[in-house]
């Protein structure tokens, strides 16, 4: 029997009376079409479905995943600073993580508001998530000895991001599964001692791969697979000794590689040049999925039945989907790890039945909740843990919760409010620092169409406390090129400013040991700038049309801001080039 009869009803008439065909996205102008698989998730998550394009919303939803930024913000009760993943503008309080995991809010009448039927709702929910304190990194458990957002298992890490299972790792994004001693290096899992690694799986002791795995000793490879001693090579298999793809007896190879010296910053850039330049003219096949057959997307792993979805791993029946893992049944969502039957929601992590929510973990039947973990049935709320019948962050019997539930439902159909997801101004890291901004490459002007606050990249660098005198920024160009001649007491731990992003940083002592132990060189930009190139090497989410460069088929291929005259392939033609290798 319905627990919210009233709202059943109105939603049924609602979606009777919804036509199918072409509609205008309010925002951006986009043109899109509500078909009946559109209509069919709206019947089958019992919700209407908004006049936003299907790329709009996975904007809006990504906006609320975060990337790898990470800020000085101010504490929400000591005014001292504490580093958190919340830009110091967005208007959500942070706590240190310890004091979340700790705080009560049935304790705390000052974090419950009673909610207005007569009014709209959803501006309701966003004015109790300003005043509702969250965890400044979202550690959630086993963190020892580091710094970095969205961590548990991670030990004696700097500067990671959504990071599980690691040790000893540097400036890397979604670095998984018993990976160690990785640095600057984005999608990488059980790897080790890798450098520069991007989408890089069981390899060991690599600099600056791309899209391989199962490699050893290769430096400068793209579309490798179970190498050994490459030095600049692509679309290879089982191969040794490839020099910017010329094969070498052993001794010649190893004599070549001997004479390179990768410490120094001109011959690290040279061959990192004559690299990308490799890789333009090598070809890349149609997508990289991996048995995915019956999928639609880009980096899909054993999934099925799985469309327009972007980097996914055993996942089934999902679409407008990212960075999701054993998930089932989730559509418009920016991450399920796992989850199953989730609408329209961002940062989801062991839930089930969870609408339009933020940052959930471990629970069940939520809706419009933000940061709020092994919960179950509640409505409207902002940093729960462990509580049931909840809305607005007040306690209800079950009868009362779900009569009240379907009330504020119908209050905002009635508003026209129902299925909007919470403003971009409460985004915690703001959308120009979130993985919307990177996968679809944003400007100023796209997050200016879907609503997005701007903020000063250098604000998070200016809240630092400050350690006695504050020294005058460097002149990179001024640091020796080759990392042999960087004195530590000349250069480590001051200030530079990366001027294409207007912020500052520094280089930390555990990461020019690093370099100097693998020889390799001082680096020239603020680390999320490094970062951000990474992830743009790799097919981002955005289609184009084109043609297989060997039969002429016709393709819809994923586009790539790096290497934007890529020669492409459709399967069949790339498997028969791979034979020929």
């Amino acid at each position: 029997m319905s627990k919210t009869p009233n709202y059943d009803a109105k939603i049924k008439t609602l979606l009777d009376e919804t036509k199918l065909g072409e509609r205008t996205c309010p925002l951006t102008g986009e043109k899109w079409n509500f078909d009946e698989r559109e209509m069919g998730w709206c019947r089958k998550f019992n919700a209407p479905r908004m006049d936003y394009s299907p790329r709009t919303l996975m904007q809006i939803f990504l906006s609320f995943r975060t990337a790898y930024e990470i800020f000085w913000n101010r504490h929400a009760n000591s005014g001292e600073p504490i580093l958190s993943y919340l830009h110091p503008d967005v208007p959500v309080p942070v706590v240190n993580d310890n004091e979340w995991h700790n705080m009560d809010v049935d304790a705390h009448p000052e974090y419950q508001v009673d909610y207005d039927l007569s009014q709209p709702l959803l501006p309701q929910m966003t004015n109790l998530v300003k005043k509702v304190p969250i965890g400044a990194r979202r550690e959630t458990k086993n963190v020892i000895n580091t710094i970095g957002v969205g961590m548990w298992d991670v030990e004696d890490c700097y500067m990671v991001f959504s990071t599980v299972g690691v040790k000893r790792c540097l400036y890397t994004y979604y670095c998984l599964e018993g990976s160690e001693d990785v640095m600057q290096s984005v999608f990488v899992q059980s790897s080790q001692n890798c450098f520069g690694a991007t989408r890089v799986e069981r390899s060991h002791s690599c600099k600056v791969a791309l899209e391989s795995r199962d490699c050893l000793h290769c430096n400068f490879v793209f579309d490798c697979r179970n190498c050994e001693d490459c030095f600049g090579a692509t679309n290879l298999r089982n191969a040794k000794y490839v020099f910017f793809n010329e094969q070498l007896s052993k001794d010649a190879y190893e004599k070549r590689v001997a004479e390179i010296d990768l410490c120094c910053r001109s011959t690290f850039e040279e061959y990192y040049r004559r690299f990308v330049e490799l890789v333009e003219s090598s070809p890349f096949p149609e997508t990289f999925n991996i048995n995915s057959p019956d999928c639609r997307g880009e980096y899909l792993f054993d999934c099925v039945r799985t469309t327009d979805s972007y980097y996914m791993l055993k996942c089934t029946d999902c679409s407008y989907n990212y960075g999701s893992k054993n998930s089932e049944n989730c559509v418009y969502v920016a991450t399920t790890y796992p989850g199953t039957n989730i609408w329209m929601s961002a940062q989801i992590w062991h839930c089930n039945d969870i609408k339009y929510s933020m940052n959930c973990g471990w629970s069940q039947n939520l809706e419009y909740c933000y940061n709020c973990h092994d919960c179950e049935n509640c409505f409207g709320c902002s940093s729960l843990r462990q509580k049931k019948f909840h809305i607005f962050n007040k306690p209800y019997t079950e009868e009362e919760y779900w009569r009240r539930v379907d009330e504020i439902k119908c209050a905002m159909l009635n508003h026209g409010e129902y299925g909007e997801f919470f403003p971009l101004e409460v985004s915690p890291n703001g959308t120009q620092f979130s993985m919307a901004a990177v996968l679809y490459d944003l400007g100023d002007e796209e997050m200016e169409k879907i609503g997005a606050p701007m903020y000063d990249p250098d604000r998070g660098a200016v809240l630092a406390p400050k350690k006695g005198q504050e020294t005058p920024p460097l002149n990179i160009a001024d640091v020796p090129d080759c990392v042999g001649d960087v004195e530590s007491s000349a250069w480590l731990g001051k200030p530079f400013i990366d001027a294409s992003v207007n912020r500052r940083w520094a280089v930390v002592p555990q990461e020019l040991a690093y370099l100097k132990a693998h020889k390799l060189p001082f680096p020239r930009e603020h680390y999320s700038s490094r970062l951000r190139r990474q992830v743009q090497m790799l097919n981002l989410i955005d289609t184009e049309d084109t043609v297989c460069a060997s039969c002429q088929k016709q393709l819809k291929v994923h586009k790539n801001k790096t290497f934007k005259n890529r020669k492409i392939y459709c399967q069949p033609c790339y498997l028969k080039y791979l034979e020929t290798r």
